[in-house]
């Protein structure tokens, strides 16, 4: 019995074949965002989820502004920052009684060598606390590398296993700045970890800063703590306050010292998006199914005539279902299979296929179950009602809700895409941004300063650059360090402001756009400087040309300038001229002709390698330093274009066959409204008002939601763009568009008819 379940399926799947296909394959397209997705938050919440007590490990964070100095000025820090001295974490421990364990850490990257090959590997320095808070052992040799200044490290067995073989590698010799001994193997923690590490060894400096975990009590309020420890101040050291505590599970996607490609909020986007389609493409399947059941009552009412029972009826209609969803499961998972390498390189998961393959699918298995459950509620629901008058009571309230549930994600993916695609078009091309980045680049070399003028000289030679400025660090890449200063506002506050030296020709090389006053010339006095609307306005002045701070006055104000993430405020700044005798960067800033940026890369180096060879060189575009600021949303715009047009498929082929379905339901009712006088422009302007005001119920719903979600997205950048009015009314006419297509084929053909033939059915 269930083979013929099973035929009979598998015939009436062929039979509906074109729409089966954009059900499985929309399903399957949402069932791969949806697993990937939901993998992804998983992977980047689970971080150091391994350990004992991962539950009560947080890592400590300052909130504040930080300055430090360098050699060529003092550099502003980040506002957020994890870098904490030594002495923290055993003065947290002592002073709190919420804390149990405490341990810094400090984590780099490093080259070392054995018997002349190089190598790479990632170390850690600790104290003897570090074994309490994490899940390592000593499997072999000595605790010396915990002493302070013995030249000696720990290595994990793996790396042991990577470099020395099965030989004992207790008792050689590496080096890496120095010659290090190794006195002891350590067992190995997860990949899956924010400290992974090759190497242990012992670093007690109380002048260096690292990360700080700590390790609460068990039913520790952290709410409570939290804002203990925040409102807590470090006597001895007035730099650390406004402490906070982050999960170590969550530190890895919350960290904002760690720079991701995606960020974590559009990964939940992508999710979204995925069960959204699921979810437009189960309604379309059941919509098809209940209006596929009403032309099939002949077959049913045989099929009881003849002994089926309402059991067997039930069975055989669920088995069509269940062998569409194990039909996007597989589909799916030969997605999962092509789409794995590239997943991988995004997201910086690092599973094997077989583990991505077995979690994706608990995660769709998870959805069918939901599905099938449902599936089988309405369909028991059905049954009691008898399985023919149910659907016939139900069929046209289903439908319809089916069709708007799919008009109204469809045009939110729509609408959402549009904005987003709007807004990427606005960041790249708009003038707000305060300077122009188009067909730039610069080079970086590392040689004197009174040589960088000769490499100049060369560089202007190449035809396809138009123009070159020398001695100067570019706005992209941003320079590694800023300079400040403390000025006076009008109420007699200070304030931190930016500032930074460059010349006119600077000013004209980016086309810095001036508001008010004029540029300084470089022959001006040093006293003139510029500054941003941002520092015009921290002032509090309404016209500042001419007004004076420090030793400084105002001769002109330009716009602000965003030559970092669109997202983050500029701050105040003013621009002032470089002293004489400072020397100059080794950096050489050039326009080239649209198209040349390559050809301008391959010559530039071929005149660093004749007159600097083995000087080390960098070169950068502008344009892609700026497009990494964007690199999350392109990501995201690159996903719901993909969803979009999936979603938009399946409703336009849900939107064929419900039309074909409802034709030849109302076959006769089109035949008997024929005989009665209507014309073909009736029979066309009844489905035509119907499925239109559908599109409205649909776009009413739709366009607030897109409107809010949109509106909320756009807040996070300083600059945004509109969302204009041509965005409704395309939507609403590509839709219009679509269903007179659909609907008008469809009824016309069946319209055109001979009633007679219909009335003889």
């Amino acid at each position: 019995m269930i083979k013929h379940y099973f035929k009979v399926a598998f015939r009436n799947m062929w039979k509906y074949r074109n729409q089966t296909l954009v059900s499985v394959a929309g399903l399957a397209v949402g069932f791969v965002c949806f697993a990937m997705a939901t993998l992804w938050i998983r992977y980047e919440m689970t971080y150091d989820s391994f350990h004992k007590n991962a539950d009560r490990m947080y890592r400590v964070y300052r909130h504040n502004n930080h300055f430090g100095a360098t050699g060529l000025g003092n550099i502003i820090i980040h506002e957020i920052s994890g870098s904490m001295p030594y002495s923290l974490a055993g003065y947290l421990k002592s002073t709190f009684p919420e804390i149990v364990n405490a341990t810094i850490l400090y984590p780099n990257n490093i080259g070392f060598k054995y018997e002349e090959v190089n190598h790479k590997a990632d170390i850690i320095g600790i104290d003897s606390s570090f074994f309490r808070m994490f899940d390592v052992m000593i499997v072999e040799g000595s605790m010396d590398f915990l002493i302070p200044g013995s030249k000696k490290v720990a290595i994990t067995r793996k790396k042991a296993l990577q470099i020395f073989g099965i030989e004992s590698p207790v008792g050689k010799k590496i080096e890496m700045d120095g010659d290090y001994e190794i006195c002891a193997v350590a067992s190995d923690l997860p990949e899956h970890s924010n400290y992974p590490f090759d190497f242990l060894t012992a670093n007690m400096d109380s002048e260096r800063y690292g990360h700080t975990l700590v390790e609460v009590v068990s039913g520790v309020d952290m709410e409570s703590f939290g804002k203990k420890l925040s409102e807590h101040e470090v006597l001895q050291r007035p730099d650390i306050k406004n402490m906070m505590l982050t999960p170590i599970t969550s530190v890895h996607y919350k960290d904002p010292e760690i720079k991701k490609d995606i960020q974590f909020q559009h990964i939940i986007i992508f999710a979204i998006a995925g069960f959204l389609l699921i979810l437009c493409t189960l309604f379309n399947w059941l919509t098809l199914f209940v209006s596929r059941f009403r032309i099939r009552q002949r077959e049913l009412a045989l099929r009881t005539v003849y002994g089926a029972s309402g059991r067997s009826l039930f069975m055989m209609l669920s088995v069509e279902f269940f062998m569409s969803l194990i039909a996007a499961l597989v589909l799916g998972l030969a997605f999962i299979n092509i789409l794995n390498s590239p997943f991988c390189a995004v997201s910086g998961v690092k599973l094997e296929l077989s583990a991505i393959y077995l979690e994706s699918v608990i995660y769709i298995v998870g959805i069918i179950v939901v599905a099938l459950t449902v599936f089988f509620l309405t369909l028991a629901i059905f049954r009691r009602r008898t399985l023919n008058a149910g659907m016939r009571g139900s069929r046209k309230i289903l439908r319809k809700a089916s069709i708007v549930t799919q008009l109204t994600v469809s045009i939110v993916f729509a609408f959402c895409t549009l904005v987003i695609l709007k807004q990427m078009y606005y960041l790249h091309n708009s003038t707000d941004l305060g300077f122009s980045f188009k067909n730039r680049g610069s080079v970086n070399v590392w040689i004197a300063s009174e040589e960088i003028e000769i490499l100049n000289d060369k560089v202007k030679q190449i035809p396809e650059i138009k123009e070159t400025l020398a001695g100067y660090y570019p706005l992209l890449p941003v320079p590694p360090f800023h300079y400040f200063t403390s000025v006076t506002n009008r109420e007699g506050a200070e304030v931190n402001c930016q500032y930074s030296m460059i010349s006119e020709q600077y000013a004209r090389f980016y086309e810095f756009e001036l508001i008010e006053g004029e540029f300084y010339r470089d022959d001006d006095d040093g006293k003139y400087v510029l500054i941003n609307e941002s520092a015009e306005k921290t002032f509090e002045w309404y016209r500042s040309e001419g007004k004076t701070f420090n030793d400084f006055e105002v001769k002109g104000v330009i716009k602000n300038i965003y030559n970092f993430s669109p997202t983050i405020a500029v701050e105040p700044v003013f621009y002032r001229r470089r002293p004489d005798g400072m020397s100059k960067l080794p950096c050489i800033m050039f326009k080239y002709d649209e198209g040349n940026w390559k050809t301008c890369v391959e010559k530039i180096r071929k005149i660093v390698e004749k007159e600097f060879p083995n000087k080390y060189s960098e070169y950068y575009n502008a344009e892609e330093e700026y497009s990494k600021y964007l690199k999350s949303e392109n990501a995201l715009l690159a996903i719901l274009t993909v969803v979009s047009i999936v979603c938009l498929t399946v409703c336009i082929f849900g939107f064929v066959s419900m039309i074909s379905l409802t034709c030849e339901e109302r076959r006769k009712e089109i035949a008997i409204r024929k005989v009665n006088g209507a014309t073909v422009k009736d029979i066309l302007d009844i489905f035509f008002k119907e499925h239109l005001t559908l599109l409205a119920v649909g776009a009413l719903i739709a366009f607030p939601v897109g409107y809010i979600i949109m509106k909320r997205w756009l807040q996070q950048y300083v600059i945004q763009t509109e969302i204009s009015a041509w965005i409704y009314v395309a939507i609403l006419l590509a839709l219009m568009l679509i269903i007179v297509l659909c609907v008008g084929g469809r009824v016309y053909k069946t319209s055109r008819e001979n009633p007679v033939k219909a009335l003889n059915r």
